[in-house]
């Protein structure tokens, strides 16, 4: 089990950040996301955390404010997206030709210049299928030009990464944004599973966000299933990806092939309603 410093939310110095990442302090644990009523495993949702020197490990809520707002973004982004090319590399060495990742950035960091090429070039240069790899936008981050986010979000899934709003319901985006985004997948807040055996307007705003991201064709996953009672009810749900603790806490890249063999997890075609949302689907039995 990692520590996780008590200390966490206190603030961090740019300085140390970019310390922290020339000697690679930062590195990533993985969160299964499941296919429910199918009960197959449609991914990984890849999570930052900074083991630091000091303070143990670290987690995002102590220095991606931070960085977000810094020019050592960039230097982040890089870092970000050059490792889940290689974990999905790693991932195929080890049998997982088609197991997908998803992996988070700023909506404003998508429409820098050259990142679409780059996202290609690492993944053609380590033989990984586009597909594989999703990019989670975070609603709670103010998206700056909308004209230059559309354009941004476009050229990325042209080559075949698919794009998700994260934490919808929760942030400054607005429906409108929604209908003119091209995105493949929303994820719902995790704020909306919180009282959802106790208020029936909590199941009737899942069910209507539910149908809402259907209706437009997209993929949706609900987070925050953290409970029996809530992964019960998610399971009625046709057609959703749920991620959550009841289903597993973020693990380590090393602890993946035991995770699959302790659920009975075994192979399956990929499934997706559009080339972008190919994926690894295995079998999990919780």
């Amino acid at each position: 089990m990692e520590h996780i410093a008590a200390d966490d939310r206190q603030p961090c110095t740019i300085d140390e950040a970019e310390l922290g990442l020339a000697r690679r302090e930062f590195f990533f644990v993985y969160q299964p996301k499941l296919r429910m009523q199918e009960s197959r495993l449609s991914g990984f949702e890849s999570l930052l955390r900074w083991r630091h020197p000091s303070r143990g490990v670290l987690m995002p809520e102590s220095f991606i404010g931070l960085v977000e707002n810094s020019p050592l973004t960039g230097s982040f982004t890089d870092f970000v997206v050059e490792e889940a090319a290689q974990t999905l590399a790693d991932w195929t060495v080890r049998g997982y030709n088609t197991l997908s990742l998803a992996i988070n950035l700023p909506a404003r960091e998508i429409g820098r210049p050259g990142l679409a090429n780059k996202l290609s070039a690492l993944l053609a240069a380590r033989s990984v299928a586009a597909s594989r790899l999703q990019i989670e936008l975070t609603e709670t981050t103010d998206p700056g030009s909308i004209d230059t986010l559309v354009s941004a979000v476009e050229s990325i899934r042209q080559f075949g990464v698919s794009v998700a709003i994260d934490d919808f319901g929760s942030g400054c985006w607005s429906l409108t944004i929604l209908s003119q985004l091209g995105v493949d997948t929303l994820k719902l807040d995790r704020k909306f599973m919180s009282g959802i055996q106790e208020n029936a307007r909590s199941k009737i705003v899942v069910e209507a966000l539910v149908q809402l991201g259907q209706r437009l064709g997209k993929q949706v996953v609900i987070e925050g299933i953290e409970t029996e009672a809530q992964f019960a009810w998610a399971s009625t749900i046709e057609h959703i990806d749920c991620q959550g603790y009841y289903i597993s806490a973020p693990i380590k890249d090393e602890q993946i092939d035991e995770f699959i063999a302790r659920h009975g997890l075994s192979l399956a075609a990929p499934r997706g309603p559009a080339p972008a949302k190919t994926g690894h689907e295995v079998t999990l039995k919780l």
